[in-house]
């Protein structure tokens, strides 16, 4: 049948169909040429713009190896590269402006086990109290960061991480170290990373050895690897300031390793990953090798990838000449339908189902179709004896006359205006009457209105049908308003019809303000994008569809309501639109939410408590739950799903299997504490014990039969040894306890003995010398008086080391001194007397900020103290400036601070650890023995306190004194 239409179809406009076939074969020959060359332009730009990345990313990555080797030229040039000197360098090279995308530039250091204490002690020493090598562990060597910058933010959570510690970064930095090449690790998550925007990362390592050395053996690189200049890089900032805004045109995937996959991906330009995918046009997988590792680039070009004014050029021609094809055609077509249209015509006219009217100026009917013949009885002939409005229009339904000059049908013509949708009522020629709706329209011929052409249509059907609805809309209202819930009626377009009492009670919105406004005054704005979705998707295939949302109440308050949505259809089957049911579910969905959060936190608890937690059901003794500490206990092997007897071996099951089956068949709860478990912790045959506190318990159900047994465990076994271990080191300790007082008495009393009986031949050597003076005096030359006044003062520094040794004998018997409420202010005072000569004679300014007044502490140790870190403050003055003191004191936690700051030489950062060493005295210009400050150190620490210092070379120094005590008020 369709291709008997067709054939007569191009039968009848073979012309037309002929040229429109000829104009667009020849307009696609043209298209598919010029969009080969325009294909071909387009690959070669794609090529070229994917060697550009690919050399755009190669040479970053070099220039950030550059700067690597520049940093370890500074290990290379200098003995010691300070923390100041590594921050200098980073400003002076200005990375962050320069190289964006470097996360950090940073230096790792070598630390072997036996240099561990030494070198946290080191890096403390400098002012990073809390410093400490990270994560904790023996491992065989460790690799501290000590330096990285900019020392802020992200990186400081970087300071301190052992980068050994972690397989990925290990292997570059043992390739690294084996082949003195920088070496680039795989993708790693960065220390750096805090949670949120987080970012797959990667690291570059350059081995920097000892004593400036170039290995050759890769045995000699192992042994002489003093650490790493490394950077970090956050994969997506790196590449995202290497591709800035030029290759807007293309997306990027970048894949570490040789074989791309999801898991290797780096960075990537767009969330969706086309490698594999085969969806875009042009494409290219590309490799770079950077520090002895591989990375695979997949360049692929955007949808508009390539488009112009050129590119668009063939679909211009294909559009261009379909519309010439089309226009000929038409032109063509239309010439051959005005043949058939004045037949056409009145075949319309002559099977319209409207009744068709022509009146001429004079009101009478000069045409009538077979429609209006068959609507008013009457015949052409008939109608035509009378003016039009006096057979059919010419007396109301209630038998009063119609006047001619009120009809504004007649009155059409003489106004020249068209009338449209008019209904009235007209009679037929037996007298009755029927409901019309008319049409009228002025016809004019030479400039002047010369007929009307009316259309009328019987409504008579129409108007009780309408009646009916009206009826039916009032019950409908009726019920609608008395229903329990809210209900709305849309059409196919969403938009209101109907609602009823409910809702503009609940949302105190009219039902004017409802129609006009819809969904958006009174719907959560969040719920707004879903809730047009739902719709828009339902109208597709205009499905009923349940919704939930928010809507606000008259109270402002915005509550949780389910929809009900069901589609309407008119009598011929046709979509409508939907009529829609809402119920408040406030309270459901609240009471839904608390029992997603109870379940959300005991999933949490479960899977996160830090203890062995499983679930065995009793019906075949199967694990139907077992946490990942349960699972990491037994060497990550598969529990769930598997008997208790398929999930361990009989050695693990040795008391632990009659211990389950006593609690399923009794339903009595099994609890004990330091229960010696085998356990097969790496799944490979080898059995352990451990200890662990236990507890079965049965979960019994509602007839009070045991369901199922929850097994709660937590390893003691560390708890266990350790407690047997204790045991052992107090009675080691016990012993050497008593070995070392029997060595401190034996010193002190050799101290003593030494003492004492020095003290009289040191008496005699120097009265010998005073005699000897007084006998020779005057026949001595300046030699020999220079010669005894060197022997006078070997014995005066041999008298002050003796008199030292007495000094720290004492100090340590004195430890224990009765402590007593003192004042700060006082000791000061009886300070500053003995020292007033002194302070004098340098000009030296002491000022006092006692924020705590009072201490508890033994008065002849405080004095001791504060003597000691005043004089030396005075003593070891600047020559270019005024001594200036300041002396505070304040709360800081647990300790009472007391601080003492100069202005004086100052001292070496290198030597600062040296300070408190017996004897040792970091500046010989000025008399002293290198006593006093280890004395405080000792008093300080024997009272459960310690002692910092911070100093900078010929700025001064500043002591500050932890005393482990409460503030006491100064007792009465």
């Amino acid at each position: 049948m369709k291709l008997a239409k067709l054939a007569a179809f191009i039968r009848d406009y073979f012309i037309a169909v002929f040229s429109f076939l000829l104009i667009f074969l020849l307009t696609l020959f043209i298209f598919s040429e010029t969009k080969k060359k325009t294909e071909e332009r387009s690959a070669k730009l794609f090529s070229m713009r994917a060697e550009q990345v690919t050399e755009a990313v190669n040479k970053r990555m070099q220039d950030y190896i550059q700067i690597l080797i520049g940093g370890k030229g500074m290990f290379i040039s200098s003995d010691s590269v300070t923390r100041e000197d590594w921050s200098n360098y980073y400003e002076t090279l200005n990375l962050e402006k320069n190289y964006p995308g470097l996360q950090g530039f940073g230096y790792t250091h070598v630390v072997r086990p036996e240099e561990m204490q030494k070198h946290v002690q080191q890096i403390r020493n400098e002012g990073y109290e809390n410093y400490s090598i990270t994560p904790e562990g023996k491992r065989d060597i460790y690799t501290a960061i000590i330096y990285i910058e900019p020392f802020t933010g992200r990186n400081l959570r970087a300071f301190g991480f052992d980068m050994f510690s972690e397989p990925v970064r290990q292997s570059a930095m043992r390739i690294a170290r084996d082949t003195r090449q920088p070496a680039l690790s795989g993708k790693v998550r960065l220390v750096q990373e805090t949670g949120e925007d987080e970012q797959a990362g990667f690291l570059i390592y350059l081995p920097v050895y000892k004593n400036n050395a170039e290995p050759e053996s890769i045995k000699e690189r192992q042994r002489l690897i003093k650490g790493f200049v490394y950077s970090p890089f956050r994969a997506k900032d790196l590449i995202t300031a290497v591709l800035t805004d030029d290759f807007e045109d293309i997306d990027v995937e970048i894949y570490d390793g040789a074989s791309p996959s999801k898991e290797s991906l780096l960075f990537s330009t767009s969330p969706t990953l086309f490698y594999g995918s085969n969806s875009r046009e042009y494409s290219e997988l590309n490799t770079i090798a950077i520090g002895n590792h591989t990375w695979r680039l997949y360049i692929s070009g955007k949808d508009d990838f390539g488009r112009s004014a050129e590119s668009d050029l063939p679909y211009f021609i294909l559009l261009g000449g379909a519309i010439i094809s089309l226009l000929m055609f038409f032109i063509i077509w239309s010439l051959s339908n005005t043949r058939r249209s004045n037949h056409l015509k009145q075949t319309i006219t002559d099977n319209a189902t409207a009744a068709l009217f022509i009146m001429d100026a004079n009101g009478y009917c000069t045409f009538m179709n077979p429609a209006a013949e068959q609507m008013t009885g009457y015949t052409f002939e008939e109608i035509s004896q009378k003016p039009l409005h006096d057979m059919i229009h010419h007396h109301h339904p209630d038998g009063t006359i119609y006047p001619l000059e009120d009809c504004p049908i007649d009155r059409a013509l003489p106004t020249n205006n068209d009338m449209r949708a008019h209904e009235d009522v007209f009679i037929r020629k037996d007298g009755t009457f029927f409901n019309v709706t008319c049409a009228a329209r002025p016809i004019i011929e030479s400039g002047v209105p010369a007929y009307t052409i009316i259309e009328v249509r019987d409504i008579t059907d129409e108007k009780q049908a309408q009646q009916a609805i009206i009826e039916s809309e009032a019950r409908f209202r009726t019920m609608a308003d008395s229903a329990p819930v809210i209900i709305m009626v849309m059409d196919d377009s969403t938009n209101f019809l109907y609602v009823n009492k409910q809702w503009i009670d609940f949302t105190s919105t009219s039902f004017e303000d409802t129609i006009n406004k819809g969904w958006e005054e009174v719907v959560h704005p969040d719920d707004l994008p879903n809730l047009a979705a739902s719709f828009r998707k339902a109208t597709v295939d205009f499905a009923p569809f349940r919704t939930e949302f928010r809507l606000r109440r008259f109270d402002g308050e915005y509550r949780w309501v389910v929809g009900t949505n069901t589609p309407r259809y008119g009598a011929n089957g046709e979509f409508l639109g939907y009529i829609s049911s809402l119920i408040d579910i406030t309270e459901i969905k609240e009471a839904e939410r608390k029992v997603k959060q109870n379940a959300d936190l005991l999933q949490k608890l479960f899977l996160e408590v830090p203890a062995v937690v499983g679930l065995l059901r009793h019906s075949d003794y199967q694990y139907v739950l077992a946490n990942p500490e349960y699972r990491k206990l037994y060497g990550n092997r598969p529990l769930v799903g598997k008997t208790l007897y398929e999930a361990h071996t009989a050695e693990e099951g040795e008391g632990f299997f009659s211990r389950i089956e006593n609690v399923f068949n009794t339903g009595v709860p099994f609890v004990g504490n330091e229960v010696s478990t085998a356990i097969d912790r790496k799944n490979n045959g080898e059995i352990v014990y451990g200890y662990f506190n236990l507890v079965y318990q049965p979960l019994i159900d509602a007839n009070g039969f045991v369901e199922a047994v929850l097994v709660f465990a937590v390893e003691v076994t560390e708890l266990v040894n350790a407690r047997k271990a204790l045991l052992l080191t107090n009675e080691e300790l016990s012993g050497k306890n008593d070995e070392l007082q029997r060595i401190n008495n034996d010193l002190d009393n050799f101290v003593y003995t030494a003492s004492h009986d020095l003290k009289s031949p040191i008496a005699n050597m120097e009265g010998l010398v005073t005699l000897l003076r007084d006998i020779l005096q005057g026949k001595l030359n300046t030699e020999d008086m220079d010669l005894l006044d060197m022997v006078q003062n070997s014995i005066n520094k041999l008298k002050g080391t003796i008199a030292d040794l007495a000094e720290i004998t004492k100090v340590q018997k004195e430890l224990q001194a009765a402590v007593e409420p003192l004042s700060f202010e006082h000791v000061l005072q009886d300070i500053t007397t003995d020292l007033e000569s002194t302070m004098k004679d340098s000009g030296a300014v002491l000022s006092a900020d006692l924020q705590v007044k009072n201490i508890l502490y033994a008065r002849k140790n405080l004095r001791s103290i504060i003597y000691n870190l005043v004089s030396n403050a005075i003593k070891y003055k600047s020559p270019d400036r005024r001594p200036e003191i300041n002396l505070r004191t304040y709360e800081d936690g647990q300790y009472v601070i007391l601080e003492v700051q100069d202005n004086g030489l100052g001292i070496k950062k290198e030597q600062q650890h040296k300070l408190f060493t017996m004897f040792k005295r970091l500046h010989t210009h000025v008399e002293g023995t290198g006593i006093g400050l280890y004395i405080v150190k000792r008093i300080i620490e024997n009272n459960g306190g310690k002692i910092e210092v911070r100093s900078e070379l010929d700025k001064g120094t500043t002591f500050k004194v932890y005393f482990k005590q409460q503030p006491e008020e100064l007792m009465a």
